[in-house]
């Protein structure tokens, strides 16, 4: 009896320590990198499951499992998003290490990463990354279509 209450309580203390699986609302949608690029239907979609690249005929996922946490206040929007490193054929089973993207909300309503950092839990290193980062071009985004930062009180466009 014992056992299995020892065996629930870890159970629930890993899940909560998961940390949220949805995204924040305000990252629904399609994100792009300008007004063409959402008016061909290309961008970025942050999924429970994973965020992916959208073009015109396909998908391809950019990190898989992401843990959204939302660290934002009544003035600004951050969200912290941890994600599965990929695995790669002949590896190790267990990835060792998992990544650490931070996107905060811009003054034109656009969202970019203000950092991201690969942490190695075994060792407890940890290597940051911002200049020369793909992630930084990638997820420099803005919404496609109407969105809530990109509109004034009335619900028109800014």
């Amino acid at each position: 009896m014992k056992r299995a209450m020892a065996l629930l309580f870890l159970t629930t203390l890993a899940s909560a320590c998961a940390g949220p699986t949805h995204p924040p609302a305000e990252l629904n949608g399609l994100w792009s990198s300008g007004p063409a690029a959402c008016a061909a239907g290309i961008g970025v979609r942050f999924e429970s499951d994973k965020i992916e690249v959208v073009y015109e005929d396909s998908t391809q996922t950019l990190f898989e499992h992401p843990r959204y946490n939302l660290e934002s206040n009544e003035r600004s929007f951050r969200v912290r998003i941890t994600y599965d490193l990929p695995r790669v054929t002949g590896g190790t089973r267990v990835a060792g290490a998992h990544g650490v993207l931070v996107l905060a909300r811009q003054s034109g309503g656009g969202l970019a990463p203000v950092t991201h950092s690969i942490v190695d839990a075994r060792t407890g290193s940890q290597r940051m990354r911002i200049a020369n980062d793909p992630v930084v071009q990638a997820l420099t985004l803005t919404p496609c279509g109407a969105h809530p930062w990109r509109e004034d009180l009335r619900g028109r466009e800014a």
